[in-house]
Formats: structure tokens, C-alpha cells, sequence
């Protein structure tokens, strides 16, 4: 092997390794978070999707317990699906990292179907 080459191999080797580790960091700082749309329900979520923190307005007090409990699920549900987004485009860096010459897939917000 001539040292062009070898050179060649072990640059790549590097690149691939910075990818993974850039990927790594990001994973692990990942966050979601989604307010209500009235803004008196805020959710934030890790990168796995657990909820971190949920902060409730005083004024929620008056709400209905079914309609309370149905806007902390979406908010909460909300939060998850941001988290889930950075997730699937962090594998995807990295996934075009590794694969130079693929092209990058559609964004996970192009593909998901929105209600």
C-alpha cells in the first residue's frame, strides 16, 4: 500500500470516528419541550422521550379535569414527537457522515403526517 493510500484510510478513519463522537454529544444533550396553546402548559422531555418537567400556569386550576388532562397528554405527547425529530436528524448527520456520496433522506418533518 503506498502511504497516499494509507494516508487516504486513516483521514477517513478520523472523520468517521469525529462523526460518531459528534453524534454521541448530540444524542446525549438532546431535549423536547411544547407549550399548550394557550401557553398555560409547558412540557419538556429528554432525548429519550421521558418527561423532565411539566410546568402548569396557576390559572389551570380552573380548567376541567378531562380537558386538563387531555392538553398536558398532547403537550406532553408534543414535547416527545421535538425530541424524536432531533433524534432521527442527529442518526441522520451521521448517517450522511459515513455515506458521503448518499444522498441525505427527506427531513422526518417532510415524511410525518400531521393531524
Amino acid at each position: 500500500m503506498s502511504e497516499a493510500v494509507v494516508d487516504s484510510v486513516v483521514a477517513r478513519a478520523h472523520n468517521r470516528l469525529d462523526a460518531l463522537e459528534r453524534t454521541a454529544e448530540a444524542l446525549s444533550t438532546i431535549e423536547g419541550s411544547a407549550s399548550s396553546p394557550d401557553g398555560r402548559v409547558l412540557a419538556r422531555v429528554n432525548g429519550s422521550g421521558a418527561l423532565d418537567a411539566l410546568d402548569l400556569c396557576d390559572s389551570i386550576r380552573d380548567a376541567d379535569a378531562r380537558e386538563l388532562a387531555a392538553t398536558i397528554l398532547e403537550t406532553v405527547h408534543e414535547a416527545a414527537r421535538d425530541a424524536a425529530l432531533a433524534r432521527v436528524a442527529a442518526w441522520e448527520a451521521l448517517r450522511c457522515a459515513l455515506t458521503p456520496d448518499t444522498p441525505p433522506a427527506p427531513a422526518a418533518s417532510d415524511r410525518a403526517v400531521r393531524r
